[in-house]
C-alpha cells in the first residue's frame, strides 16, 4: 500500500474523489470513502463465507488499545449495528501501561455506544503480570500473558453469556505464524490458525477472526483515516518474538510478489489444514480433558493443573515482588549499604543533569532502553554485584529501565517520586 500525496490522480472506484492511497494488493488507487467501503465489504465477505456468526449471537471483543482490535469492533458495529457486541478490557496490572490503555478502550467503547466490561486482573486475583520478572518466565512474559489471557477469555465470555468472541489476527499475524509454526514443525498448532476455531465443550464460545484476510497495512490505513483512538506506545514486555522475524522475511518477500500473503494461506488453508485436521480430530477425542484441581477450567494435563495455574503457583513462592520503591524507602536502604554496593542512575538529559545534580546520581542516556539486550548488558555489566535505582522525571521510563535491568539478573528498582531526591554535590 502506498500513501498518495496530493498527486491529482483520481479513485478508481467512483472516478469523482481524489485518491490518497493505493492498494499494492489490488492494484487501485482510492478516496478514503471507497477505501472504507473495499475494506468493510471484505470483512463482510470474510465473516459470511466462514459464517463466523449471525445476529443471534452475542458477540465480544477483547480490546487492547491497539489498532487491530480497535479496527475490528469499528467495523463489526457498522457492518451489523443489530448484532449484541460486548467490548472487553482486561486490565493486567503492568505499570504506566493497562491504565493508560483503559482509558483508551473507554473512549472507543464510548464513541461507538458499545458496552464495555473491565476485569481488572491485580484487583480480581491479586497479582501483576509484572510480577513474573521474579519467576523462570522473565524472559517470556508474552508467553505468562498469552496463557493468563486464553484462561480468562473463555471465562469471561461465559460470565457474560457470549457465543462468539472475535479476535483481531490479520493476515499478517495468520501467514507469520503459519510459517513460524511449519518451520518448527508445530502442525498440531497449525490447525488453531483457522478462521474459525468451534467449541471444545459445551457453554465455550466459539472464536471467530473476522479480519482473517485483511492486511496489516489496511488496518493502519483504516484506524488512522477514521481517526479512531489507539494507544501507540509498546507494552513494555515486548519481546521480538520468532513470529516477528518471519515476517519480516514475509514482507520482504511481498516486495518481489504483492499476492504472496494470500498464496500462503491459501496453501495453508486449502491443502495443509484439511490433512492436519483429520489427525488432529482423532486425537481430540483420545484426549481426555479434566477439570483443573485450582480454578475448575478444563485442561488436558495429565496433573489437572491447567498452564495458567502453574504458572500463578510460581508466584507464591516469591515473597518480594518490590520493583518501585518511594525516596523515602530509597533512603532507609542506604543507611544499611555501602556507597559501593549500589548505584543511581540518572535518566534525564544532561542539561538538566547539569542544572540540579541529584547527589550521587551517574547520569546515563535514556536512548540505551531501546538498545538490544546484548548492548544493554554490557553497560550495566561493571555494576553487576551492586542494587541498581533508577530516577526520572518520566516515572515510565525509569520503570521501562527496571524491567530490562531485571530480565538480565540485575537486582534493581525504580523511584517513582525522584522530585524529593536530595539536589547539590
Amino acid at each position: 500500500m502506498k500513501y498518495n500525496k496530493c498527486n491529482g490522480k483520481l479513485c478508481k472506484f467512483c472516478k469523482e474523489k481524489t485518491s490518497i492511497l493505493t492498494l499494492t494488493t489490488a492494484k487501485v488507487s482510492l478516496c478514503t470513502s471507497c477505501f472504507n467501503n473495499f475494506f468493510e465489504k471484505r470483512v463482510k465477505e470474510t465473516i459470511e463465507k466462514y459464517r463466523m456468526f449471525d445476529l443471534k449471537d452475542k458477540v465480544g471483543v477483547f480490546l487492547s488499545g491497539g489498532k487491530d482490535s480497535t479496527c475490528l469492533l469499528t467495523v463489526l458495529k457498522k457492518l451489523y449495528p443489530e448484532l449484541y457486541l460486548q467490548g472487553i478490557y482486561i486490565n493486567l496490572g503492568i505499570r504506566y501501561y493497562s491504565e493508560i490503555v483503559e482509558e483508551v478502550v473507554k473512549r472507543l467503547c464510548q464513541k461507538l455506544e458499545v458496552p464495555l466490561y473491565v476485569y481488572n486482573l491485580p484487583e480480581k486475583e491479586g497479582y501483576f503480570i509484572d510480577d513474573f520478572i521474579f519467576t523462570s518466565f522473565k524472559n517470556k512474559i508474552c508467553s505468562v500473558c498469552g496463557t493468563i489471557k486464553r484462561h480468562l477469555f473463555s471465562k469471561i465470555a461465559r460470565e457474560l453469556g457470549l457465543t462468539v468472541i472475535a479476535t483481531g489476527h490479520h493476515l499478517d499475524d495468520t501467514v507469520s505464524t503459519m510459517f513460524t509454526l511449519f518451520i518448527q514443525g508445530d502442525f498440531s498448532s497449525l490447525v488453531k490458525l483457522s478462521p474459525v476455531l468451534p467449541p471444545l465443550y459445551p457453554g465455550q464460545a466459539k472464536k471467530v477472526k473476522p479480519l482473517y484476510k485483511t492486511p496489516e497495512k489496511e488496518i493502519f490505513y483504516y484506524v488512522t483515516l477514521n481517526e479512531l483512538p489507539i494507544e501507540t506506545s509498546n507494552c513494555p514486555h515486548e519481546e521480538i518474538t520468532p513470529i516477528k522475524r518471519y515476517k519480516k522475511i514475509i514482507e520482504e518477500l511481498e516486495k518481489e510478489n504483492s499476492q504472496i500473503k494470500y498464496q500462503l494461506l491459501s496453501i495453508f488453508n486449502k491443502k495443509l489444514i484439511p490433512l492436519l485436521k483429520k489427525t488432529e480430530e482423532k486425537k481430540t477425542e483420545e484426549k481426555n480433558l479434566n477439570t483443573c484441581i485450582f480454578c475448575g477450567e478444563l485442561t488436558s494435563s495429565y496433573n489437572k493443573i491447567c498452564g495458567r495455574c502453574k504458572r500463578i503457583s510460581l508466584l507464591e513462592k516469591i515473597r518480594d515482588k518490590t520493583l518501585e520503591i518511594s525516596v523515602e524507602e530509597f533512603n532507609r536502604k542506604l543507611e544499611k549499604l555501602e556507597s559501593s554496593n549500589y548505584v543511581l542512575f540518572d535518566l534525564r538529559d544532561k542539561e538538566d543533569f547539569d542544572k540540579s545534580p541529584i547527589k550521587g546520581a551517574v547520569q546515563i542516556s535514556s536512548d540505551l532502553v531501546l538498545e538490544k539486550k546484548k548492548k544493554f548488558y554490557k553497560f550495566l555489566k561493571p555494576y553487576k554485584k551492586k542494587i541498581l535505582f533508577f530516577t526520572c522525571y518520566s516515572k515510565k521510563l525509569g520503570y521501562l529501565f527496571t524491567l530490562k535491568a531485571r530480565k538480565l539478573g540485575f537486582e534493581a528498582y525504580n523511584l517513582k517520586d525522584s522530585e524529593n531526591l536530595d539536589k547539590g554535590v
